[in-house]
């Protein structure tokens, strides 16, 4: 039997499906109830599995009556702590100090600037080597967390009374300062394993600015055989060239392309994109990038990556929470759009905690960028323009979202 170790996030994951011939050895530790967990040797739902050692105890006790050849997690912030574990058990896969690259924002550029251009950046220890920073760079500058994701704690200082506003905050051990960059802001998603190549361009609909304000936003596939496109793949592996990468990877590169016509590295995890990028590249591709990275970290056959141009691309548009008590649309009168949600969790008068806090969201097709981009614009409008104000009686149940 093969034993494999999963500290899971993803509340969809259906891990029996997806390693179907190894699912009697499958022990999946969740941070989320999964919806689907019959047929596995194990599963519990772990409260609070970020912050408690749990399941990397249990994975070492277990690991001793029988042995795992993976150990695997589909968590930005458990990277470090399965590289751990795999490298006391002698299990094959990513590095400790690969995780770390990957994680720490200032490592990761220290390791990527060897390859190509990043933002200036310095870590901050204290708030002198904030004003440091500022007084040889200037503002607008960037300060955030080094370990953060999903644009959780972002801070945009553009003049001294900000930075006289942050100075009022509780600070915190874990902050860089970087250089704010105007320009667009891409990603590039990518499976990468020996005989196994799959690379996809986006371009986020907002600016950089627009991104870190906190705007409605979303993403919208490019072309395969644009040249702008073909660009970003080169940047990918350039970006890769600096670091130490396992065997089989999955990435999520986002990267700053300047008024100049420059790309600079924003940032790089060695994870699959969240948000809706694993269902935009299931609607254009018809690739399950979860289960494909999943089963090629196992060892399993995977279907040859696509390479048939696509016949639509795709984008997404979410709409952040209000701050009022609002509810969204329950459809949408378009025939081009593919999947609309509404976030039935939200509590009404919610206001955005990050990047992807959202009110609703749409994915929509299209025959060219630029006709998906239209399309999210049209569907964004037509969502922000039939907002229903909820009564006071109704809003004051914080959670409930009144029938319709």
């Amino acid at each position: 039997m093969t034993n494999v170790a999963i500290i899971n996030y993803g509340a969809q994951h259906d891990y029996a499906a997806m390693l179907h011939e190894l699912a009697d050895g499958v022990h999946v530790f969740s941070h989320n109830p999964l919806a689907r967990h019959e047929g596995l040797a194990s599963y519990e739902h772990v409260v609070d599995c970020e912050f408690v050692p749990y399941a990397e105890l249990r994975i070492r006790q277990l690991a001793e009556a029988e042995p795992f050849a993976y150990v695997i997690t589909d968590n930005e912030y458990d990277l470090e702590r399965v590289a751990r574990i795999r490298e006391d058990l002698g299990v094959p896969g990513q590095s400790s100090a690969s995780a770390t690259s990957f994680r720490d924002k200032v490592v990761m550029k220290d390791t990527a600037s060897r390859t190509v251009g990043t933002p200036r950046y310095a870590r901050l220890r204290t708030i002198v080597d904030l004003t440091d920073f500022i007084g040889a760079n200037g503002y607008p500058v960037v300060v955030k967390p080094v370990s953060q994701g999903g644009s959780r704690d972002i801070t945009v200082l553009r003049d001294e009374d900000e930075l006289i506003a942050f100075s009022r905050r509780h600070w915190r051990e874990d902050l860089m300062a970087e250089e704010f960059i105007d320009g667009e802001i891409y990603h590039v998603d990518a499976i990468l394993a020996p005989g196994y190549r799959f690379v996809a361009s986006s371009r986020y609909l907002r600016d950089c600015l627009g991104v870190i304000s906190g705007q409605n936003n979303g993403s919208l596939q490019l072309d395969p055989r644009d040249k702008l496109a073909r660009r970003l793949e080169e940047f990918l592996d350039r970006v890769l060239d600096a670091f130490d990468t396992p065997e089989v990877g999955a990435y999520h590169l986002e990267v700053f392309r300047t008024r100049d016509d420059e790309f600079l590295l924003c940032e790089i995890a060695a994870r699959v994109g969240g948000s809706r990028i694993p269902a935009l590249t299931r609607l254009t591709y018809g690739l399950d990038l979860h289960a494909t990275w999943l089963r090629l970290s196992c060892g399993l056959p995977v279907e040859p990556a696509p390479t048939a141009v696509p016949a639509e691309v795709r984008g997404s548009i979410a709409v952040v929470p209000q701050g009022r008590p609002v509810r969204a649309p329950r459809s949408l009168p378009f025939e081009w759009v593919d999947q609309y949600q509404v976030n039935e969790q939200l509590a009404l008068g919610a206001v955005p905690q990050n990047s992807t806090s959202h009110l609703c969201f749409a994915l929509v097709r299209g025959a060219s960028t630029a006709e998906v981009e239209s399309r999210l614009l049209e569907a964004e409008a037509w969502i922000l323009g039939n907002l229903v104000e909820v009564p006071g009686d109704d809003a004051a149940e914080p959670g409930r979202i009144p029938a319709p």
